[in-house]
């Protein structure tokens, strides 16, 4: 399999987005313009949903961060931030539906788009959360702001500062994913999955997804901003030499 890829198939009125970086499937900037092409053809193409998925049963373990250390000035990263949180942005306003399948670890930059999409779906070996305390970093794409929308200001703020990794039946309690479907069985309970969401009037469908959408809190846009530009600052200091 070719590194550093999306790969990209359209199947009954779905457009499949494989992330293909294995072992870890790891975002590298290549692959943001990748996710960015892909996004618009979505929303030009006659297709009826989004599937983002990983390859071979990791979904993404976040960004590359070595790749983004290797940035010299500020500039150019915050250049790949501004196109990341331009996808992502896509995939949150898309009028049609978008679906993460989540096998094994999405973590980091990988969980960050994934909350991006309007559903979630993940095996029972999945593993989630946003360790880049791990590092000296903060989530730079929305990543804060997205789970505190989706389990409380309270709990992401637990979750983030700890950088506590949840299985899946944890982040089935906590609303950060609907559905969790057995490892072995997958493959077909997604399947069943998406078809029900196809079977439905798709006009009704994006209708449900624009009500969504309105929910966004006023700022939302601002915070995102804000979090993008504190991660610059961090990764700057992570490139400074010790002392």
């Amino acid at each position: 399999m070719t590194r550093d890829t999306i790969e990209l198939t359209t199947r009954n009125r779905i457009l499949e987005v494989t992330l293909a970086n294995p072992p870890d499937n790891r975002l590298t900037p290549t692959m943001v313009e990748g996710l960015y092409e892909a996004t618009s053809r979505f929303e030009a193409d006659d297709v009826d949903m989004l599937l983002i998925q990983g390859s071979r049963r990791v979904f993404s373990k976040g960004f590359d961060v070595e790749a983004m250390k290797s940035y010299e000035a500020p500039s150019e990263l915050r250049k790949v931030l501004v196109l990341s949180n331009a996808v992502f942005s896509r995939l949150a306003r898309s009028p049609k539906p978008t679906i993460a399948a989540i096998s094994g670890a999405c973590m980091g930059g990988g969980l960050e788009l994934a909350m991006a999409c309007h559903f979630r779906v993940c095996t029972d070996k999945a593993r989630l959360g946003l360790p880049e305390v791990w590092i000296n970093l903060i989530p730079g794409l929305g990543g804060f702001h997205r789970l505190a929308r989706l389990v409380g200001t309270a709990k992401a703020l637990e979750l983030v500062a700890l950088g506590d990794l949840l299985g899946a039946e944890e982040a089935l309690r906590l609303n950060l994913v609907s559905r969790v479907f057995p490892h072995a069985e997958f493959g077909e309970r997604l399947a069943s999955f998406v078809g029900a969401l196809a079977m439905a009037d798709q006009k009704v469908l994006r209708h449900l997804v624009r009500l969504a959408a309105c929910n966004e809190p006023p700022g939302a846009e601002d915070n995102i901003r804000d979090a993008a530009e504190t991660f610059v600052e961090l990764m700057t200091c992570l490139q400074k030499p010790s002392t």
